[in-house]
């Protein structure tokens, strides 16, 4: 690599990595023992605010050093309720993006307060899947005997805190799109003798879905909107991305200021829980959802022929990028505290204890994996 793809890597990964690390010992864990023995409810608020200044710092590396445009679309997000919020799955990108949306909507502590449904093997990852797991994420095994269990417990316990701003994100397709990903969802319509979806498109699963909804509905009905969230990429000619131009090299091009997207493309349609089936009958959910994942298709068939999404409203916050003093001074805050972290750790045997202390007991938290936490 270039000098200067190696300064891009160290601003935007090297950033990543010692900011995550050192805000993990120096606020997380002490947010863990000081509050949420006292009140779990306060504690997922603190750290969702934490994780939204921290997130929010990060987007530094989509929208300015890799320059990637943040066009929102669709119905406004409603504020301060519970929010579930189904998306179609492009890349491993898809996370950032939405941060960006959500910013979008005038409030920065809106970004944090994602607790997104998550493959279990992320939980493992030292640092971010912790901290993912520390911010009330739910992994799953994508072995619905055991996942369904934790699943209901999980939602009971958000239930539970009444937290007002708890949006939970959910890809009903299980899994990022790929060439291979995509002839197996072919190959599973043609089973069940369903029409292919167009596209980049998978076919949605949607026995969580229909968990979330049915333990929603029974416990007052503590989502008050379901969002249906479609993303799509496309490059400087307005020309959508495939998959496999993204795919597992995409954190690597963001590294490095590659990046191929030109515009991302977020669009939300925004529907009352009343609107949307939530009983025990799985089927109905199903249907529902099939009808909105083919509403998908058109969409991204459209973008495909304009590079945008059509006949849809834009938001006037789209496009922009997010103010640079905030994020200075976020970035500046964050890279502070965390040569005061290793500062200390240096010089103090007693903080390098608590540091390998802390960190342990956050790797066995996220290996047990509580679903209530």
């Amino acid at each position: 690599m270039t000098p200067y793809q190696w300064f891009n890597v160290v601003s935007s990964l090297g950033y990543v990595l010692f900011t995550a690390a050192t805000s993990t010992v120096t606020m997380l864990v002490p947010t863990i023992l000081l509050l949420r023995p006292l009140s779990p409810n306060l504690y997922a608020r603190v750290t969702s605010n934490i994780f939204a200044c921290w997130w929010t710092s990060c987007l530094f590396i989509t929208e300015r050093l890799n320059n990637v445009g943040v066009r929102v679309t669709g119905d406004p997000l409603p504020l301060h309720v519970p929010l579930l919020i189904m998306s179609n799955h492009k890349c491993n990108l898809d996370w950032m993006f939405l941060w960006s949306a959500a910013i979008r909507t005038g409030s920065l502590f809106h970004v944090g307060v994602f607790k997104a449904i998550a493959k279990s093997e992320i939980r493992v990852i030292p640092i971010f899947g912790w901290g993912c797991k520390l911010n009330g994420f739910a992994y799953v095994r994508r072995r619905w005997a055991s996942d369904a269990s934790h699943l209901t417990t999980w939602i009971r316990s958000q239930i539970r805190r009444e937290l007002n701003a708890n949006w939970t994100l959910i890809f009903p397709e299980g899994t990022r799109y790929t060439d291979r990903n995509k002839e197996r969802s072919d190959q599973s319509c043609a089973k069940d003798g369903l029409e292919p979806m167009a596209g980049e498109i998978l076919r949605p699963r949607t026995k969580g879905l229909a968990l979330l909804l049915k333990e929603s509905a029974d416990g007052g009905d503590y989502y008050r909107k379901v969002v249906d969230m479609t993303i799509q990429y496309t490059d400087a000619k307005g020309v959508p991305l495939k998959g496999a131009a993204l795919g597992t090299r995409c954190f690597g091009q963001l590294a490095t200021g590659e990046l191929p997207v030109a515009t991302c493309h977020v669009h939300f349609d925004v529907f009352s829980v009343k609107d949307v089936p939530r009983g025990a009958d799985e089927d109905e959910v199903e249907t529902w959802v099939m009808q909105r994942w083919r509403n998908k298709a058109a969409m991204l068939e459209g973008c495909a022929k304009s590079g945008r999404f059509e006949g849809v409203k834009e938001w006037t916050s789209s496009g922009g990028e997010v103010p640079f003093v905030l994020q200075t001074f976020l970035r500046v805050f964050f890279v502070a505290q965390g040569l005061c972290c290793v500062g200390l750790a240096v010089s103090s045997p007693a903080f390098a204890a608590y540091v390998a202390c802390a960190m342990g007991g956050l790797a066995v938290i996220a290996h047990t994996d509580p679903a209530w936490w």
